[in-house]
């Protein structure tokens, strides 16, 4: 249900959750990968590593939720509809990878790729109703 905050204050609130987690994701990363070295480093601090990493995430993926809640229906459908053809796109993806390893055309490829495939996906997906229908 629409809040009585609005949806201005909706949109800035997701925003100042998510350019800060993408702030610390890129962080992470690089601090991980410049100080980590992963043949030498105990178990549990790659782990440590990979949860430092998944946080943001998670964190970025409550944030699109959050905004979902607290905006209107026209804004609503259009987030659910860009995350619907987002999956899509992901799945079916995996699925034509997934039947290309089956029949020994391409080799193993790491499942990572497939959440920054769907966050790629999402943000075109996003961007339909941009440069869609005006009604």
């Amino acid at each position: 249900m629409s809040s009585t905050r609005g949806f201005r204050a909706a949109n800035r609130r997701y925003k100042y959750l998510f350019w800060p987690l993408m702030a610390v994701y890129v962080a992470v990363i690089i601090g991980a990968k410049l100080f980590i070295d992963d043949e030498v480093a105990p178990a549990w601090l790659n782990v440590a590593g990979a949860l430092a990493a998944t946080l943001p995430v998670v964190g970025t993926l409550y944030a699109i939720r959050r905004q979902t809640d607290e905006t209107d229906e026209y804004t609503r459908m259009n987030q659910l509809l860009a995350l619907r053809d987002g999956g899509m796109v992901t799945a079916s993806i995996a699925f034509l990878i997934g039947f290309l390893q089956i029949f020994n055309v391409v080799g193993a490829i790491d499942v990572f790729w497939f959440g920054a495939l769907f966050f790629f996906a999402f943000g075109l997906a996003s961007l339909k109703h941009c440069i869609g229908r005006t009604v």
